[in-house]
């Protein structure tokens, strides 16, 4: 009885022992269970034979080699598991981050601009702009943006002005890519090649295309997003010199010029868990004559609590005139497309001057008489009041709007313009002291897919 009471005992305690030393919970687990099926038949045995030494290390060598087994079994279900979430991994980056991504945005806008002395106009049109995204592997892939505009009031297209291409009044461009540009990593930095859409902090000082180049740069904060720092450098379109003491060649040139080189540099950085700090230093220069202007803007951006936030900027050019300007906006809330129901109210209230605009004279599709898109229709609509009189420097407003998300993927933009354009003579760079009433309301509506 006492023979088999310490074969009983001494059986578990090996087993826990072996499973002990291994340290594997997978084969300890099967090593148990090995000791509990044997059990019986140790006891049985134990009956008829005694236990000594040499039975005690030949069931300590078989419990081993049947644990190495299990440890060995164990290994390959390993690899193939890992096999197997690889192959899982790869499939849901195919389907997650397809090769070719096509989205986009349509549009459905109506523009009624008033200016004083001139019948007001408006405009309807229709927009179309699409975006492909190509992944070549895991650090590039190339980017697109292809945009269609076709101009209900007048039924012409986005290749042509109302005049036609090659007539007076014609744009002269067409827009069928309006990016296209290669992204990538190179470290940690970001990089475009290409021609892609550059915008200042609030599109305050540049809003435009450029054909070259761009690197960016994030450095973590204590706050939980990076400071980002952003170079830029390439060929772009500019209006800095209209007007300009300096420019010899065409002071009254209101329609800008493509030959402009830019070089600048964006920084936004956090400085609380709700506020960023924001600057743009950027030089503009004409490569035909190489004369050049700088520009410098600040700004923040803070939520005063959850729903309200507040933005403001300010910015100065190295021009003799027209050379400083500022805005600031409080905004109640956020109009988000993927949530039904969501809605923004905002109020802006704006000193724009043109030599402070590295790109448009004015932002925000704020414009005078003059505006390409409007000139001709004030002109023969309006008999014997010319446009060119009525050339602003200035604006200085106020801008109340609202947006509104009826369904998921949409949104319904509504906003009025007021205030005064401050007219100027081209030739001397300088205000005349005129300001003329003005404003513009837009309603239009946007789908996404």
């Amino acid at each position: 009885m006492k023979k088999r009471l310490l074969a009983c005992g001494l059986v578990p305690a090996l087993v826990l022992g072996t499973c002990g030393t291994v340290g594997a919970q997978p084969a300890a687990d099967a090593a148990m269970q090995l000791g509990q099926d044997s059990a019986p038949a140790v006891q049985a045995n134990a009956a008829d034979e005694p236990v000594t030494q040499e039975s005690l290390k030949e069931l300590r060598s078989q419990l081993e080699e049947q644990l190495y087994e299990a440890q060995e079994l164990q290994k390959r279900l390993n690899a193939q598991l890992d096999s197997l979430n690889k192959r899982v991994s790869k499939v849901e980056k195919k389907t997650d981050q397809p090769a070719v991504d096509i989205h986009g945005y349509g549009r459905f806008r109506w523009d009624k601009q008033h200016f004083e002395d001139f019948k007001g106009i408006d405009m309807k049109s229709v927009w179309m702009n699409l975006f492909v995204n190509h992944r070549i592997n895991d650090k590039w892939s190339l980017h697109s943006e292809h945009e269609f505009e076709n101009n209900l009031s007048n039924n012409h297209g986005a290749y042509e002005g109302d005049g036609g291409y090659d007539k007076d009044g014609g744009k002269k461009y067409s827009r069928p890519v309006l990016q296209l540009y290669a992204q990538g990593h190179v470290g940690e930095v970001d990089v475009k090649v290409g021609r892609f859409y550059l915008q200042s902090p609030y599109k305050f000082t540049f809003d435009e295309k450029v054909d070259g180049w761009q690197a960016s740069y994030g450095v973590p904060t204590h706050w939980g997003r990076k400071a980002m720092f952003t170079l830029n450098s390439g060929n772009t379109y500019s209006k800095i010199l209209y007007g300009d003491r300096d420019n010899k060649l065409d002071p009254w040139g209101e329609g800008g010029s493509t030959n402009f080189r830019v070089l600048s540099l964006i920084s936004e950085i956090p400085v609380a868990k709700n506020t960023n700090i924001t600057s743009h230093y950027g030089k503009m220069t004409r490569r035909d004559d190489h004369m050049s202007r700088k520009t410098l803007s600040v700004g923040f951006d803070t939520k005063l609590n959850r729903d309200l936030k507040l933005s403001a900027a300010m910015a100065k050019s190295d021009s003799d005139t027209l050379n400083k300007s500022h805005f600031i906006q409080l905004q109640y809330k956020e109009a988000r497309p993927d949530v039904p129901g969501s809605f923004d109210i905002y109020v802006k209230k704006y000193l724009q001057r043109g030599h402070t605009g590295m790109t448009n004279w004015f932002n925000d599709d704020i414009i005078d008489p003059t505006n390409g898109d409007y000139n001709k229709e004030l002109t023969e609509r309006n008999p014997g009041r010319s446009v060119w009189d009525h050339r602003a420097g200035e604006f200085n407003g106020l801008r109340i709007g609202a947006d509104f998300v009826p369904v998921r993927n949409t949104k319904l933009l509504l906003h009025y313009t007021y205030g005064k354009l401050g007219l100027f003579d081209p030739g001397l760079g300088t205000l005349t002291g005129k300001k003329d009433d003005y404003s513009f309301f837009r309603a239009q509506w946007e789908v996404y897919f």
